[in-house]
């Protein structure tokens, strides 16, 4: 007993270390640590743990273990996510010649998270797995959802989370020595351990130290090692390969792109130290398990020998390709690896073509009585099929209720097959047809009759006979009927196979008739025995109601608006609303002018025109013309036709009293005594007098400055000369005002502005002064342009064009500077002027640099010599003509 007490204390002080290292810790920042371990995004998380109702931040450690389920099924969700959408890294080799020139792939490897190289399509079954990505290949150091088949090498980060009691989290490494560290220094060997067997390992060596349940323990591999492989042999690259080791020896065969066309895929060799594996992708492909996976190992070789038996197959298979065959496999083998045969293939025959010694030959091979018949490289194996295979059936159609195929049997006949397939009331029994086939494939028509106690439906049936019952309905002429207009429901109506629709009927069937319709009706009817004949007949409604109808009519009933004209009259000149109205017979002379709303103020009640058109019968036609007077409520009180009414076509204008005119106004702003509007009360009002009415102008007025703004036909502003006018009223600058127009005297300007483009101002005004690329200064006197620029401006820059300085004056007139000979005449600067200049275009800039180039230094001395002797020969030739004469 005293033993038993001593193992048990001793026991208890080697676990208490342990219960030491396991502190309270705050479990939402245990989660959130393990979040970024395993790379996930916390907002995104957040997110949807929202959506299930669950806030994050607001968990206590207690209700944080209790959603730990919930919690890791999302973050699982998220992972599979990220994974779909990864793309699937390229593997990029480093290729160098040897020494006898053959291409060798050096073990430069780099994997890049590019999309893979699309490889064609192959014809040799098993190669496209290699090629359509259906397997990815994953990088070294990637976050990978290993298998629980995944054997633990060296190098593995497996990530600890335990949410249970005891909370904590913990990356463990399988070391060079295949143990894992746990935190308090005890050990565990998972070298070459499954995913699925170290988690038991794991969690029943976790239980000593920590308290969880079932389901409160989550580990994953976090991280893989890279692993170096050999991939050489018939693959589109061979090399050296730096890979996660949770890919298998398929992933590294993706990322070498596969078998070439030579390559096999029955007997790619695995060499793993002294190990050799085997790997059939036929096996695979038939049973792809797990546990045939053969994950890679740092050093293992991947060799691709050449593909041995090559077989074509053709024909009545599910899956026509090139398939690799083994020694030992027959044909039967060859038809299971293409899926099986199809519904119409003729086992029984198959054909191999064989070259042998320099010829070809066929072989006729049974699959049932030569199932292992051995295959040989390049035999072309054809599997035929009944492309137009025999009827074991025959079918009905027509008037019957049960129609299409009838299983053949013998002693079947034609009065069977009827009864089996029921005929359609109103079927034709009296004349029936079956198409028969012939022996050289063609059909033959008979005619049969159905009736009771015929002999014919006591003939036989053969396989393949096609019966076809004929409809009474199908011999009778039908047709339709159609009638638009003045009815309620424009409508195309089936016309019965008896007959017997008359006019009434078909007006019932459209709805009856609208209230404007009228009593003309037109029928359209196109003859049977001529479509492109027409016949046009007229009836009445209240006489031809029963007027019989016949396929193909087309009836039209009129409205009453048809047969009418729209009469109208036209009021115009001074009513608020003049236009043209609808004429009749009760409009009257004072309904027309309410209509037109009244008279305006300008209306002369005492001359309206009215305008007549006379007709008469196959005569020309005359216009009228009649004045009435009326008083304000549009009564008639004389008129040159005392018995006047309107009549259609009239054309009434209402004339303005002679001279009648609103008051007119203009206005004067700015610098005058008494600014405001003012009336137009003289003829031809000019600008004078309108600066007369204001009491004149102030002594601040500057009127060089003065501008008009004419609103009239959107005009604008008008430049004018309000001090010469001033000065003298008779010059042409004293314009007439017209009605709104806008007179402004500013206020007087003492200061010039100069734009400073194409100015040297910049090299004597700070910043600041030339913020708007302008300067003000006061006015110096009236000086010209260019006197302003080089006194104010510092001259003009080397590209300004000073031809082009233009001056703007206070009253919008704008003057350039004129050239006279080889001198500029620039414009004179007022008060409150603006001055701009231009840059030189590029054409005179170019002329510029020509002449502004070195030139070649002049000889004075010897242009004067040339001048004198030249001179001096033109006096000789003069006296010499001199003398002649």
């Amino acid at each position: 007993m005293m033993i038993r007490v001593f193992l048990l204390f001793f026991t208890l002080l080697a676990l208490a270390p342990a219960a030491a290292q396991t502190p309270a810790i705050d479990g939402r920042a245990a989660l959130l640590t393990e979040l970024e371990t395993r790379n996930v995004d916390v907002a995104e998380l957040r997110r949807r743990l929202q959506t299930e109702g669950i806030e994050l931040d607001a968990l206590t450690n207690e209700q944080l273990v209790a959603a730990r389920p919930q919690i890791e099924g999302i973050i699982r969700e998220i992972q599979l996510e990220r994974e779909a959408a990864a793309p699937a890294p390229e593997v990029q080799v480093t290729t160098t010649e040897n020494g006898d020139g053959e291409g060798t792939k050096e073990t430069s490897v780099e994997i890049v998270e590019v999309t893979q190289e699309e490889l064609p399509e192959s014809a040799i079954y098993g190669h496209d797995i290699f090629r359509n990505k259906s397997l990815r290949v994953y990088q070294a150091g990637e976050n990978i959802t290993a298998p629980d088949n995944y054997p633990l090498q060296t190098g593995d980060e497996l990530a600890v989370t335990i949410f249970g009691a005891s909370q904590s989290n913990f990356l463990l490494t399988v070391g060079d020595d295949g143990f894992v560290t746990f935190p308090n220094g005890l050990k565990l060997t998972l070298e070459g351990v499954t995913i699925n067997q170290a988690k038991g390992l794991l969690e029943r060596r976790l239980r000593q130290f920590y308290t969880f349940q079932r389901g409160q323990l989550s580990i994953i591999v976090q991280r893989t090692r890279a692993v170096a492989v050999n991939i050489f042999g018939e693959v589109e690259s061979n090399g050296t390969y730096s890979l996660s080791s949770v890919n298998t020896a398929f992933n590294a065969l993706v990322a070498a792109g596969g078998p070439t066309e030579n390559g096999t895929v029955r007997n790619i060799q695995v060499i793993d130290g002294g190990n050799t594996t085997v790997i059939d992708v036929y096996d695979f492909l038939r049973n792809p398990q797990p546990s045939a996976e053969i994950f890679l190992r740092n050093g293992m070789t991947i060799f691709v020998p050449p593909s041995g038996i090559l077989v074509e197959l053709e024909g009545g298979v599910r899956r026509p390709l090139f398939y690799e065959m083994r020694p030992e496999e027959g044909i039967s083998d060859l038809i299971t690896f293409a899926g099986g045969a199809t519904a119409r293939a003729e086992t029984g025959a198959i054909r191999v073509t064989r070259y042998t010694n320099g010829t070809l030959k066929t072989i006729n091979v049974d699959l049932q009585q030569n199932p292992g018949f051995r295959l040989q490289d390049g035999d072309r194996v054809i599997v035929p099929q009944v492309e137009n295979p025999l009827d074991e059936f025959v079918s009905v159609e027509g008037a019957v209720l049960l129609e299409g195929r009838f299983a053949y049997e013998e002693n079947l006949t034609i009065g069977n097959l009827v009864e089996n397939a029921r005929l359609r009331p109103g079927a034709r029994r009296d004349v029936a047809f079956v198409y028969r086939a012939q022996d050289d494939g063609t059909f033959a028509l008979q005619k049969l009759n159905l009736s009771d106690g015929s002999p014919d439906l006591n003939i036989s049936v053969r396989k393949g006979d096609r019966l076809r019952i004929l409809t009474q309905a199908s011999f009778l002429d039908g047709g339709e009927v159609s009638i638009a207009g003045a009815v309620r429901a424009v409508d195309t109506i089936a016309y019965p196979i008896d007959g017997g629709l008359n006019l009434e009927e078909l007006i019932l069937l459209s709805g009856g008739l609208q209230r404007n319709a009228a009593d003309e009706v037109i029928v359209v009817r196109t003859p049977p025995e001529n479509r492109e004949e027409r016949q046009y007949l007229r009836l009445s409604l209240t006489e031809d109601q029963q007027f019989e109808l016949l396929p193909g009519d087309a009836v039209t009933v009129y409205s009453r608006e048809r047969f009418t004209d729209p009469f109208e009259v036209k009021l115009g000149g001074a009513v608020r609303d003049p236009g043209t109205y609808r004429y009749d017979p009760s409009l009257g002379l004072d309904d027309l002018f309410v209509l037109a709303g009244g008279f305006t103020p300008a209306a002369a009640l005492d001359k309206i025109d009215v305008f007549r058109l006379k007709t008469f019968d196959n005569e020309a036609t005359q216009t009228l013309t009649t004045t009435l007077v009326v008083d304000s409520t549009f009564n008639i009180l004389s008129s040159s036709d005392p018995d006047f009414i309107l009549q259609p076509y009239d054309v009434l204008v209402v004339r303005r009293i002679p001279g009648f005119e609103p008051i007119r106004t203009v206005e004067v702003q700015g610098q005058v005594q008494y600014p405001g509007e003012y009336a137009i009360d003289v003829a031809n009002m000019r600008l004078t007098d309108l600066i007369a009415k204001a009491g004149g102008i102030t002594p601040d007025a500057f009127p060089p400055g003065g501008t008009l703004f004419r609103r009239d036909a959107q005009i604008g502003l008008i430049v004018i000369q309000l001090d010469e006018a001033l000065s003298n009223s008779n010059i042409a600058s004293n314009i007439v005002l017209k009605d709104g127009d806008i007179l402004t005297v500013p206020r007087a300007r003492d200061l010039v502005r100069i734009n400073t483009q194409n100015t040297k101002a910049n090299s004597i005004y700070i910043d600041s002064l030339l913020r708007r690329d302008r300067i003000n200064i006061a006015y110096d006197g009236k000086k010209d342009a260019k006197w302003y620029v080089e006194n104010y401006a510092a001259g003009y820059a080397d590209d300004a064009w000073k031809r082009s300085t233009v001056v703007e004056y206070p009253n919008g007139e704008v003057k350039a500077t004129k050239r006279f000979l080889f001198f500029n005449n620039y414009p004179d600067i007022r008060p409150g002027s603006i001055i701009s200049v231009s840059e030189r275009p590029e054409r005179k800039k170019r002329e510029r640099r020509v002449r502004t180039e070195p030139r070649e230094k002049v000889d004075w001395g010897k242009f004067a010599r040339d001048t004198i002797a030249i001179a001096t020969s033109t006096i000789s030739l003069i006296l010499l003509v001199d003398r002649l004469d």
